[in-house]
């Protein structure tokens, strides 16, 4: 099945289980720990020279998950992430600051 970002949100919250007073520390804990799961990988494509294009992408999957379920623990969804996300991107590369760090800049 295809998931628009609206349906793909609305199935993620499905699917959480943990206590609502607990659910956002979860959610990061779990994102920061998948994402640590696609560091791994592409240290091992590094290191032994052995990639998985799918094993990478089922990683990127589960932190995809957490990104949606942080976003609607705070109220907000996948769109508005990805469309407020591209609008900061866009804005940065017309004033010829998409290079760098900070986060205003």
């Amino acid at each position: 099945m295809k998931y628009t970002m609206k349906i793909y949100s609305q199935e993620v919250e499905k699917l959480i289980i943990t206590e609502p007073k607990n659910r956002l520390i979860e959610n990061v804990l779990g994102l920061g720990e998948e994402s640590g799961e696609v560091l791994g990988k592409i240290k091992k494509l590094i290191r032994d020279k052995n990639f998985s294009k799918g094993e990478i992408i089922k990683e990127l999957g589960d932190c995809l998950y957490y990104v949606t379920a942080i976003a609607n623990a705070l109220g907000s969804n996948l769109q508005e992430v990805a469309d407020e996300n591209m609008a900061k991107l866009k804005d940065r590369k017309k004033r010829d600051v998409i290079q760098g760090s900070g986060d205003n800049r």
